[in-house]
Protein backbone atom coordinates (compact mmCIF):
# COMPACT_ATOMS: atom_id res chain seq x y z
CA UNK A 1 0.00 0.00 0.00
CA UNK A 2 1.31 3.43 -0.94
CA UNK A 3 2.13 5.88 1.82
CA UNK A 4 0.02 9.03 1.93
CA UNK A 5 1.51 11.88 -0.10
CA UNK A 6 2.23 14.04 2.97
CA UNK A 7 3.80 11.16 4.88
CA UNK A 8 6.21 10.30 2.02
CA UNK A 9 7.50 13.87 1.75
CA UNK A 10 7.54 14.85 5.42
CA UNK A 11 11.25 13.98 5.96
CA UNK A 12 12.26 16.18 3.03
CA UNK A 13 10.02 19.01 4.16
CA UNK A 14 11.33 18.68 7.67
CA UNK A 15 14.93 18.93 6.47
CA UNK A 16 14.12 22.02 4.44
CA UNK A 17 12.31 23.54 7.38
CA UNK A 18 15.24 22.96 9.75
CA UNK A 19 17.72 24.33 7.21
CA UNK A 20 15.59 27.40 6.71
CA UNK A 21 15.35 27.99 10.45
CA UNK A 22 19.12 27.65 10.78
CA UNK A 23 19.73 30.21 8.04
CA UNK A 24 17.22 32.64 9.44
CA UNK A 25 18.59 32.18 12.93
CA UNK A 26 22.09 32.92 11.71
CA UNK A 27 20.93 36.09 10.02
CA UNK A 28 19.01 37.18 13.08
CA UNK A 29 21.92 36.53 15.46
CA UNK A 30 24.53 38.23 13.33
CA UNK A 31 26.37 40.50 15.73
CA UNK A 32 26.44 44.20 15.05
CA UNK A 33 29.67 46.11 15.82
CA UNK A 34 30.08 47.43 19.35
CA UNK A 35 29.89 51.22 19.10
CA UNK A 36 32.27 53.15 21.33
CA UNK A 37 31.77 56.78 22.26
CA UNK A 38 35.32 57.89 23.10
CA UNK A 39 35.28 61.14 25.08
CA UNK A 40 38.66 62.77 24.59
CA UNK A 41 40.18 65.85 23.02
CA UNK A 42 40.39 67.90 26.20
CA UNK A 43 44.14 67.55 26.62
CA UNK A 44 46.49 68.85 23.87
CA UNK A 45 48.47 65.60 23.82
CA UNK A 46 45.47 63.30 23.64
CA UNK A 47 44.60 63.41 19.97
CA UNK A 48 43.13 60.46 18.14
CA UNK A 49 46.51 59.38 16.75
CA UNK A 50 47.51 58.34 20.27
CA UNK A 51 44.90 55.66 20.91
CA UNK A 52 43.90 54.85 17.31
CA UNK A 53 46.36 51.90 17.16
CA UNK A 54 44.31 50.08 19.79
CA UNK A 55 40.88 50.97 18.42
CA UNK A 56 41.59 50.52 14.72
CA UNK A 57 43.03 47.04 15.32
CA UNK A 58 39.91 45.86 17.12
CA UNK A 59 37.55 43.65 15.10
CA UNK A 60 33.85 44.07 15.71
CA UNK A 61 34.14 47.59 17.06
CA UNK A 62 33.45 51.04 15.68
CA UNK A 63 34.37 54.23 17.50
CA UNK A 64 34.01 57.96 17.40
CA UNK A 65 35.88 60.59 19.42
CA UNK A 66 34.01 63.43 21.11
CA UNK A 67 35.20 66.64 22.75
CA UNK A 68 33.84 67.80 26.09
CA UNK A 69 31.29 70.05 24.41
CA UNK A 70 30.18 67.39 21.93
CA UNK A 71 29.91 64.72 24.62
CA UNK A 72 27.20 66.57 26.50
CA UNK A 73 24.78 65.76 23.69
CA UNK A 74 25.51 62.02 24.07
CA UNK A 75 23.73 61.79 27.38
CA UNK A 76 20.39 63.12 26.24
CA UNK A 77 17.71 60.46 26.12
CA UNK A 78 17.18 60.89 22.39
CA UNK A 79 20.88 60.17 21.69
CA UNK A 80 21.66 57.35 24.12
CA UNK A 81 21.03 54.59 21.57
CA UNK A 82 23.68 55.93 19.18
CA UNK A 83 26.46 54.13 21.09
CA UNK A 84 26.92 51.03 23.26
CA UNK A 85 29.77 51.97 25.61
CA UNK A 86 31.06 55.31 26.92
CA UNK A 87 34.83 55.61 27.33
CA UNK A 88 35.98 58.53 29.48
CA UNK A 89 39.56 59.43 28.56
CA UNK A 90 40.07 63.12 29.19
CA UNK A 91 40.95 65.80 31.68
CA UNK A 92 37.88 67.98 32.06
CA UNK A 93 37.90 70.54 34.85
CA UNK A 94 34.98 72.57 33.59
CA UNK A 95 31.77 72.71 35.55
CA UNK A 96 28.94 70.79 33.91
CA UNK A 97 25.45 72.24 33.59
CA UNK A 98 23.11 70.68 36.13
CA UNK A 99 20.96 69.29 33.32
CA UNK A 100 23.96 67.44 31.86
CA UNK A 101 24.82 65.97 35.25
CA UNK A 102 21.32 64.60 35.57
CA UNK A 103 21.47 63.25 32.01
CA UNK A 104 24.71 61.38 32.79
CA UNK A 105 23.32 59.93 36.01
CA UNK A 106 20.17 58.77 34.26
CA UNK A 107 21.83 57.23 31.20
CA UNK A 108 24.44 55.35 33.25
CA UNK A 109 22.16 54.24 36.08
CA UNK A 110 19.74 52.85 33.48
CA UNK A 111 22.49 50.53 32.25
CA UNK A 112 24.85 52.24 29.78
CA UNK A 113 28.31 50.65 30.31
CA UNK A 114 31.22 52.91 31.26
CA UNK A 115 34.98 52.47 30.69
CA UNK A 116 37.19 54.79 32.76
CA UNK A 117 40.61 55.00 31.11
CA UNK A 118 43.55 56.79 32.78
CA UNK A 119 42.71 60.52 32.74
CA UNK A 120 39.04 59.68 32.82
CA UNK A 121 39.69 59.58 36.57
CA UNK A 122 40.34 63.33 36.49
CA UNK A 123 37.29 64.39 34.53
CA UNK A 124 34.45 66.45 36.06
CA UNK A 125 36.82 66.83 39.01
CA UNK A 126 34.65 68.86 41.36
CA UNK A 127 31.53 66.76 40.74
CA UNK A 128 31.61 64.11 43.46
CA UNK A 129 28.84 61.96 41.95
CA UNK A 130 31.03 61.26 38.92
CA UNK A 131 33.59 59.66 41.25
CA UNK A 132 30.83 57.34 42.43
CA UNK A 133 30.04 56.51 38.80
CA UNK A 134 33.71 55.84 38.03
CA UNK A 135 34.56 53.93 41.22
CA UNK A 136 37.81 55.91 41.66
CA UNK A 137 38.91 59.54 41.60
CA UNK A 138 42.11 61.53 41.07
CA UNK A 139 42.00 64.83 43.00
CA UNK A 140 43.09 68.02 41.26
CA UNK A 141 42.49 70.00 44.46
CA UNK A 142 41.90 69.34 48.14
CA UNK A 143 38.45 67.82 48.46
CA UNK A 144 36.27 65.89 50.87
CA UNK A 145 34.40 62.71 49.88
CA UNK A 146 31.98 61.05 52.32
CA UNK A 147 33.44 63.08 55.16
CA UNK A 148 37.07 62.15 54.44
CA UNK A 149 39.53 64.88 53.41
CA UNK A 150 41.89 64.17 50.50
CA UNK A 151 44.91 66.10 49.29
CA UNK A 152 45.94 66.59 45.68
CA UNK A 153 46.71 63.26 44.00
CA UNK A 154 50.14 62.64 42.50
CA UNK A 155 51.50 61.28 39.23
CA UNK A 156 54.82 60.17 37.75
CA UNK A 157 55.64 59.78 34.07
CA UNK A 158 57.53 56.94 32.40
CA UNK A 159 57.52 54.43 35.22
CA UNK A 160 58.23 50.70 35.22
CA UNK A 161 55.12 49.14 36.74
CA UNK A 162 55.10 45.52 37.99
CA UNK A 163 51.57 44.15 37.59
CA UNK A 164 49.97 41.11 39.23
CA UNK A 165 46.65 39.64 38.12
CA UNK A 166 44.45 39.64 41.22
CA UNK A 167 41.54 37.68 39.73
CA UNK A 168 42.67 35.06 37.22
CA UNK A 169 39.14 33.72 36.66
CA UNK A 170 37.48 36.91 35.48
CA UNK A 171 36.50 37.11 31.81
CA UNK A 172 38.85 40.06 31.28
CA UNK A 173 41.93 38.40 32.76
CA UNK A 174 41.54 34.75 31.71
CA UNK A 175 44.70 33.46 30.03
CA UNK A 176 46.84 36.45 30.98
CA UNK A 177 50.28 35.97 32.50
CA UNK A 178 50.02 36.12 36.29
CA UNK A 179 52.68 38.85 36.39
CA UNK A 180 54.05 41.25 33.78
CA UNK A 181 55.52 44.73 33.49
CA UNK A 182 54.02 47.87 31.97
CA UNK A 183 55.72 51.18 31.20
CA UNK A 184 53.54 54.23 31.64
CA UNK A 185 52.35 57.00 33.94
CA UNK A 186 51.18 56.14 37.47
CA UNK A 187 48.78 57.78 39.94
CA UNK A 188 48.68 57.85 43.72
CA UNK A 189 46.49 59.32 46.44
CA UNK A 190 43.20 58.37 44.79
CA UNK A 191 39.79 57.81 46.30
CA UNK A 192 38.60 54.26 45.63
CA UNK A 193 35.12 52.93 46.26
CA UNK A 194 34.94 49.93 48.61
CA UNK A 195 32.68 48.36 45.98
CA UNK A 196 35.33 47.89 43.27
CA UNK A 197 36.36 44.40 42.19
CA UNK A 198 40.14 44.38 41.71
CA UNK A 199 41.63 42.73 38.60
CA UNK A 200 45.23 44.05 38.62
CA UNK A 201 47.48 45.25 41.43
CA UNK A 202 50.97 46.72 41.56
CA UNK A 203 53.70 46.98 44.21
CA UNK A 204 55.13 50.20 42.78
CA UNK A 205 55.75 52.37 45.87
CA UNK A 206 54.47 55.56 44.23
CA UNK A 207 51.32 54.09 42.68
CA UNK A 208 47.91 53.25 44.04
CA UNK A 209 47.83 49.49 44.62
CA UNK A 210 44.66 48.66 42.62
CA UNK A 211 45.30 49.57 38.99
CA UNK A 212 42.49 47.77 37.15
CA UNK A 213 38.99 47.05 38.39
CA UNK A 214 35.34 46.45 37.62
CA UNK A 215 32.44 48.12 39.35
CA UNK A 216 28.72 48.84 39.07
CA UNK A 217 26.67 52.00 39.15
CA UNK A 218 22.94 51.45 39.14
CA UNK A 219 22.33 48.90 36.39
CA UNK A 220 25.53 49.77 34.53
CA UNK A 221 28.77 47.84 34.33
CA UNK A 222 31.84 49.98 34.93
CA UNK A 223 35.51 49.13 34.38
CA UNK A 224 38.67 51.15 34.88
CA UNK A 225 42.39 51.04 34.09
CA UNK A 226 44.77 53.48 35.81
CA UNK A 227 47.39 53.31 33.05
CA UNK A 228 46.90 54.66 29.54
CA UNK A 229 48.93 57.84 29.14
CA UNK A 230 50.96 56.47 26.25
CA UNK A 231 52.08 56.46 23.64
CA UNK A 232 54.11 53.28 24.13
CA UNK A 233 51.55 51.47 26.25
CA UNK A 234 49.07 51.43 23.36
CA UNK A 235 51.40 48.95 21.64
CA UNK A 236 51.87 46.75 24.71
CA UNK A 237 50.29 43.32 24.21
CA UNK A 238 49.03 43.01 27.80
CA UNK A 239 47.45 46.46 27.80
CA UNK A 240 45.85 45.89 24.40
CA UNK A 241 44.44 42.55 25.52
CA UNK A 242 43.06 44.10 28.70
CA UNK A 243 41.53 46.99 26.76
CA UNK A 244 39.83 44.72 24.24
CA UNK A 245 38.63 42.22 26.83
CA UNK A 246 37.20 45.07 28.90
CA UNK A 247 35.17 46.30 25.95
CA UNK A 248 33.91 42.75 25.29
CA UNK A 249 32.95 42.32 28.93
CA UNK A 250 31.12 45.64 29.07
CA UNK A 251 29.26 44.76 25.86
CA UNK A 252 27.96 41.43 27.20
Amino acid sequence: MKKPFVSRFTPYALCLFIAGCFILSGCHNKKEPVRLAFISGMHPVFDTALYAPVLDDFDGVTWKAYTHEESQELFKQENKNQYDIIIFYAICLEELPETTKQDIIQVVSEGKPVFILHDGLLTYNTWHEFAKIAGMKYFMSEQTVDGVAYGVSTYKHQQTIPVTVADKDHFITQGMDETFVLHDEIYNGLWQSPGIHVLWTTTHPDCVRNVMYTYAYGKAKVAGIIMGHGPGIFFDKNFRLAFQRTVRWLAQ
